[in-house]
């Protein structure tokens, strides 16, 4: 996965970035309180994901009925997620979305569900590093 930091407001803030040539609206958790990355490829990139709750499992199954992948940009950090169900834990689901896998805490989920597809509210998608440095 190819991740390109494009423009930041600083920490905490807004940054625009390319996933593998698709533009994310992400928050920043690269840069320091001190100061902000500079534009280019960000080494180890690691992507937290705050989910919404959503309505139900049946509902989420119903809106990606066309069994789509992608991220849908809303405004702001918010997203619509479209993907694949690729792991069930007792706590935890994982959903690819084409562009990254997402490990969410979702309790609940049926394990024959895996391979099914859905649609979740994502209120923010965080950018960090593993390992911090470019």
């Amino acid at each position: 996965m190819e991740v390109v930091l494009k423009r930041t407001e600083g920490y905490g803030l807004t940054a625009d970035i390319e996933v593998d040539g698709q533009a994310l609206v992400v928050v920043d958790r690269v840069s320091t309180s001190d100061s902000a990355v500079a534009p280019g490829p960000i080494d180890r990139p690691h992507f937290e994901v705050v989910a919404l709750e959503f309505e139900s499992w049946e509902r989420a199954f119903e809106d990606n009925a066309a069994g789509e992948k992608r991220l849908q940009h809303l405004w702001g950090w918010r997203y619509l997620g479209f993907g694949e169900l690729v792991s069930i834990e007792a706590d935890r689901v994982a959903i690819d979305l084409g562009v990254m896998t997402l490990q969410l805490r979702f309790e609940g989920a049926d394990r024959d569900w895996l391979g099914e597809y859905v649609a979740i509210p994502i209120e923010r998608v965080v950018l960090s590093q593993d390992g911090g440095g470019r």
